[in-house]
C-alpha cells in the first residue's frame, strides 16, 4: 500500500488552478496559493511564486515542500499592490528607492527596508501554512541575506523609474524633491504675475517673495542664482520679456523685468 501512494510531483501555480475562483475555500493550502491570493497581478505577469514538491504519502495526506522560488515574482511583489495603493519605485537617476505614503507623496526608503518587507512576507506565509507544508525553506533558505539581496536587486529593474516619473509635468510628487522648486516656480509665474505696461518687477522683490512661498511649503531655500536661472526663462516664455540690468528707477539702475507686476503681497 505504501508504494502505491508514495508518489511525488513538482508543481507550479497557474491562475486557472486557483481554488479561490471556484469558491471551494478561502484558506490557502500551499505557499503558492497564499501569495496568489494576495498578489494576483504579479502571478499574471511573472508566473508561479514557487516550484513545489507535492508528495502523496497515504490516501489522505499530501506533503508539500517549496523547493525553489521565482525571483522575478517576488521582485514584482516589492513593487506593491495597486488595490491597496502600495507602490515602491527605484528612481534610477538618483539610485534611490521611494514608497508611496498614505498622504499620496513619495518618500525615500532603502534596499534594507525592502529586504525586511520581503522576509516578513515569507515569515507570515510560513506561519499560516497547514501542518502538511514543510516550512524550513520558507523560514530559513528563502529568507537568507543572499536570497533577499537577489530579490531586491532584481526589483530595481522591474520597478525602475526614469527622470520623467518626478518631472514637473508628472502627477507624482515626492517630498522635498528638486522638481518641487520648479513646480512652485511655474505657479509663481503663471498665477502670481501679470503683464502690465509701465510696471517693473524687481529681481530682488521677486526673489524675496518666492523664498517666502518656499518657506510656507517647508521646501528648501534657493539661492538668487538658482531662482534667476529657473524663473527667468519661465517669465520670458509667459510674458515675452527678458531679465534686464538697466531698468531706471528713482533708486537708480536695477535688475528686473519690465512690463510685469506681482499680483500678491509678500508672504509673511
Amino acid at each position: 500500500m505504501d508504494a502505491q501512494f508514495n508518489t511525488a510531483n513538482l508543481k507550479i501555480y497557474s491562475p486557472e488552478q486557483n481554488i479561490f475562483n471556484s469558491g471551494a475555500s478561502e484558506i490557502p493550502a500551499t505557499p503558492n496559493e497564499w501569495f496568489a491570493q494576495r498578489y494576483p497581478e504579479q502571478i499574471k505577469r511573472f508566473g508561479s511564486p514557487f516550484l513545489e514538491l507535492h508528495q502523496a504519502v497515504d490516501p489522505l495526506t499530501v506533503q508539500i515542500l517549496p523547493v525553489s522560488i521565482n525571483i522575478d515574482f517576488f521582485a514584482g511583489v516589492l513593487g506593491g499592490r495597486k488595490d491597496l495603493r502600495h507602490h515602491n519605485i527605484y528612481f534610477e537617476p538618483e539610485m534611490q528607492w521611494y514608497f508611496l505614503d498614505s498622504d499620496g507623496i513619495y518618500k525615500s526608503t532603502s534596499a534594507e527596508k525592502l529586504a525586511n518587507l520581503y522576509r516578513a512576507l515569507m515569515m507570515k506565509c510560513a506561519e499560516e501554512m497547514p501542518g502538511n507544508v514543510h516550512k524550513l525553506n520558507l523560514f530559513q533558505e528563502f529568507r537568507s541575506d543572499r536570497t533577499s539581496k537577489a530579490v531586491v536587486q532584481r526589483a530595481k529593474n522591474i520597478s525602475q523609474a526614469d527622470a520623467s516619473f518626478f518631472s514637473t509635468e508628472s502627477k507624482n510628487i515626492r517630498i522635498k524633491g528638486p522638481e518641487l522648486f520648479e513646480r512652485v516656480a511655474r505657479v509663481f509665474v503663471e498665477e502670481m504675475l501679470s503683464a502690465e505696461p509701465g510696471q517693473i518687477l524687481k529681481l530682488q522683490e521677486a526673489y524675496t517673495f518666492f523664498r517666502g512661498l518656499l518657506k510656507q511649503r517647508n521646501l528648501p531655500d534657493v539661492t538668487k542664482t538658482e531662482f534667476k536661472y529657473t524663473v527667468g526663462p519661465l517669465i520670458r516664455d509667459q510674458f515675452n520679456v527678458a531679465l534686464r540690468n538697466d531698468l531706471g528707477t528713482d533708486e537708480g539702475g536695477v535688475r528686473g523685468w519690465k512690463g510685469v507686476r506681482l499680483l500678491q503681497n509678500m508672504p509673511s
